[in-house]
């Protein structure tokens, strides 16, 4: 398989990944904007208004397109970059231009559901994709339950002290040595 990191291909881009304190949702478990569920209804309603969007979101759903979208997540590279070479490979025709804006807004709409229902999370979006057949940009994902265990660790008290420098931990350790 393509690995565009092995290849210096996936630079990242400045932009700060996404403030997740808005996207909190009690009907989830997890940080989603959207149910997956719904991400997936807004992908089949969004395949109506582009030429040979169904016929192209029912190949991202297959289990191959699947596991190759997966495969990115521990390499941290966009989804996209791996499946744009298949994407291409595929005969469509003349229906789908996937040089479209269009087209490719909405495969990253249906990556993003996808994503979301195989249980991962939004890490970073604007990683830029040197030499990709289709794709200038992407996101990058990461298992939900991996940010939900990094924010449950990281309780105020916790950001407070890893603030502080060598002297106010000195500092620290004192106070809490004479409050004890």
């Amino acid at each position: 398989m393509f690995n565009p990191v092995q290849t210096g291909q996936v630079t990242r881009s400045h932009r700060k990944p996404p403030d997740r304190t808005l996207e909190r949702s009690s009907a989830t478990k997890g940080y989603h904007h959207m149910r997956g569920d719904a991400l997936i209804r807004r992908a089949r309603r969004s395949a109506k208004s582009i030429v040979g969007g169904d016929e192209l979101l029912h190949l991202l759903l297959t289990p191959n397109f699947i596991t190759m979208m997966k495969a990115a997540v521990p390499l941290e590279i966009p989804p996209v970059a791996n499946i744009s070479r298949a994407l291409k490979a595929f005969d469509f025709g003349e229906k789908v231009d996937l040089h479209a804006l269009s087209v490719r807004q909405f495969i990253g709409t249906a990556v993003k559901a996808i994503m979301v229902t195989q249980g991962f999370e939004l890490m970073e979006t604007g990683v830029k994709i040197a030499g990709d057949p289709v794709f200038r940009s992407g996101a990058t994902y990461q298992k939900a339950d991996a940010l939900l265990d990094a924010e449950d660790d990281d309780d105020l008290l916790s950001r407070f002290v890893a603030a502080l420098n060598a002297s106010e931990l000195v500092r620290l350790k004192d106070l809490v040595d004479a409050a004890l």
